[in-house]
């Protein structure tokens, strides 16, 4: 006997396949951003699926969020790094 009702999985796969036009559309730099998100969204399935969603979007747009902030802390955290080491050479310059 087959599945009656489609995976989790396989629910997010076809709701991302529908953006396809619209990454078709995007320039190319854009198009690189918008895979990230994506590749977000199948990153975070597992969580995804624990939500008692019967959209797929909520998920995805938490995933997408999730996705994003973790690019801004590993940002910010390199900037910190950065000026960091750019006060120690100004200090050492300093001395």
């Amino acid at each position: 006997m087959g599945r009656t009702v489609p995976t989790w999985r396989m629910r997010i796969e076809d709701e991302l396949g529908t953006l396809e036009p619209f990454r078709r559309a995007l320039p190319f730099a854009e198009k690189q951003m918008f895979d990230e998100l994506l590749n977000g969204v199948r990153q975070r399935r597992t969580a995804g699926g624990m939500l008692p969603s019967h959209e797929v979007w909520k998920p995805m747009l938490l995933s997408m969020m999730l996705e994003l902030t973790t690019q801004n802390l590993r940002l910010q955290e390199r900037v910190e790094q950065l000026e960091a080491a750019r006060k120690e050479t100004d200090d050492r310059n300093n001395s």
